[in-house]
């Protein structure tokens, strides 16, 4: 990031970090409110092949599903924002926009194409998990950037 360019690799770490945060904070938060993670996992795949429902591999199509949202996810956000910033500010950028993710996925879109989606989990705990996508997508990323920098500088990482 030191010149403006990301790796595709460094990208796909951001993106799995991020995406791998989300996965363990739902895990951890529906395992502690009596919820069904493998439930959700198989809601995200219904979401997007609606005729997956009684499919007993819903769940894990559900993870891949994330997964590929998670690179894409990060993807978009170092094409169009993470260029040139500062650490603090890739943190703030990347909290905003995971942020505003959150809010037109369970505000705006979810509750038309699947409600019961929404309904899983709290809001809270729905946001939680996108803020620590950003804040784990956003580490992996100032880490590279650092590296980068000493690297260039001659200094060892």
């Amino acid at each position: 990031m030191a010149n403006g360019k990301t790796s595709a690799g460094i990208v796909l770490a951001a993106g799995v970090v991020g995406g791998m945060a989300e996965v363990l904070w739902i895990a951890t938060a529906a395992m502690m409110l009596g919820a069904n993670s493998w439930a959700i996992s198989r809601e995200v795949a219904t979401t997007v092949v609606p005729g997956l429902a009684a499919s007993s591999l819903a769940p894990w199509v559900g993870l891949l599903i994330h997964f590929l949202l998670s690179i894409a996810l990060a993807t978009v956000f170092v094409r169009v924002l993470s260029h040139r910033l500062g650490a603090a500010t890739l943190f703030l950028a990347a909290l905003v926009a995971l942020a505003a993710v959150w809010a037109f996925n369970f505000l705006v879109l979810l509750p038309l194409i699947n409600p019961a989606f929404v309904s899983l989990l709290p809001h809270p705990v729905t946001l939680i998990s996108k803020l620590l996508f950003g804040a784990a997508m956003a580490s992996v990323l100032v880490l590279q950037a650092g590296h980068d920098r000493s690297t260039l500088s001659g200094e060892t990482p």
